[in-house]
């Protein structure tokens, strides 16, 4: 079988991203063809497939004078808004991927294709490719454009409903995709996510330190409720506990950020190299900490999971569905009710107080496991795991061979 992944940012760095790569990899185990397009910008690293596989829309060039455009507003790379694109930016954007697209085709005609979001670019994948089997996947950040920028959706995103399937994040997901693109319902399938086992695993030895470590690993910005969070970490008022916040923000996050911080050397921030690096900096934490008001998955609060750490996040649809209640009730995890959230992601501030306060109760609940050096049991390790990508791409090749077939 021959396979075609496209993307329209790059191939790691975010949560599709990671998706993304890790899809390559993990279709890799049946030894299938697989060719990739994706943006590129920066000369940034991607070896998943061999340099020939690769279609690379390069981005901060003569071809794409503008750095790539992300389907969040905040990116942790240097991006543009498509809320900002002009036509002409649009135009040239769209024939540099409908190039690839059609090299693509005349290099490799793909069985398949997965296209990451439905937005602009895999609707144009319809349109250049219409006698393929071609599978959408929803990553939450495509709707939400869709519902804030609904003249481009109108304008540009006319083939979704055209799909020969979608891949959702969650059951809840659905109702959605149905409303926003009028795709048949029976043609979305909920697949969730996956992390990868090969790089978020526990230690061999649980080991404990003098200080109890919490981390928070996202895009530094307010949707992510990092603001809040430090307001609560330093309202524990606790010796013995340290907190490292994961990221890079952008000019505007970092002088915020750096306010809320000063004079307290028990909070750290700094960025990691990649995901091999991430894995191995979540192995010496103890809670990681989610409190976001918007994820499609919350796919980090897994791999924190499959690194041991106890974690406190918001209650994500999709997460808790994916995950289940013998997990929740497990306790490894704990959910935080959300505040009521306007525009997809502002908490609504009168809500804010009793949010914190529900937010430091559990996150004091999680540190006292730690204080008690409580680790899982060998059922929700064994849980945990089944959440891998190697499960995930099992379930996704399966549904190729029988949801797809002619």
């Amino acid at each position: 079988m021959k396979i075609l992944h496209v993307l329209a940012q790059l191939p790691s760095k975010t949560g599709s991203g990671v998706y993304y790569s890790n899809m390559i990899e993990g279709f890799k185990r049946y030894n299938y063809q697989q060719k990739a397009i994706f943006g590129y910008q920066d000369e940034y690293p991607w070896d998943i497939l061999d340099s020939e596989d690769q279609y690379p829309v390069v981005f901060k060039s003569k071809e794409l004078p503008f750095p790539i455009v992300g389907m969040s507003d905040v990116m942790p790379y240097e991006n543009t808004l498509y809320s900002s694109m002009t036509e002409e930016m649009v135009y040239i954007w769209k024939e540099a991927f409908r190039k690839r697209l059609e090299k693509v085709k005349k290099d490799f005609n793909p069985d398949i294709i997965f296209a990451h979001h439905l937005w602009i670019l895999t609707s144009l994948v319809r349109e250049v490719f219409p006698d393929t089997r071609i599978v959408g996947l929803c990553h939450n950040t495509d709707l939400r454009q869709a519902r804030m920028n609904p003249h481009i959706k109108d304008k540009y995103v006319e083939k979704i409903h055209e799909l020969d399937c979608v891949f959702s994040a969650s059951e809840q997901q659905k109702d959605e995709i149905v409303e926003i693109y009028g795709i048949d319902r029976d043609r979305i399938i909920s697949v969730g996510g996956g992390f990868n086992q090969n790089i978020f695993y526990p230690p061999k030895q649980k080991t404990y330190d003098d200080k109890i470590r919490l981390v928070f690993c996202a895009k530094i910005d307010p949707s992510k409720g990092i603001y809040e969070l430090i307001d609560v970490y330093k309202s524990l008022e606790l010796d013995d506990v340290t907190l490292d916040i994961i990221g890079s923000p952008d000019e505007e996050n970092k002088k915020r950020i750096e306010e809320y911080i000063k004079d307290d050397s028990s909070i750290r921030i700094y960025n990691v190299r990649d995901q091999v690096a991430l894995g191995d900096e979540l192995r010496k934490k103890d809670i990681f900490l989610m409190p976001s008001y918007y994820e499609g998955l919350g796919l980090m609060a897994i791999e924190s999971l499959a690194c041991g750490l106890y974690v406190v996040t918001t209650e994500i649809e999709a997460l808790m569905t994916l995950l289940g209640e013998e997990i929740r009730n497990s306790g490894v995890i704990k959910y935080v009710p959300l505040p009521r959230i306007y525009d997809i992601d502002k908490p609504v501030k009168e809500d804010l107080p009793e949010f914190k306060e529900c937010l430091k109760k559990d996150i004091l609940c999680q540190i006292e496991k730690i204080r008690e050096k409580r680790e899982f049991s060998e059922e929700i390790k064994a849980k945990i795991k089944s959440f891998s990508w190697a499960g995930l791409v099992d379930k996704m090749n399966d549904i190729i061979y029988s949801e797809l077939k002619d």
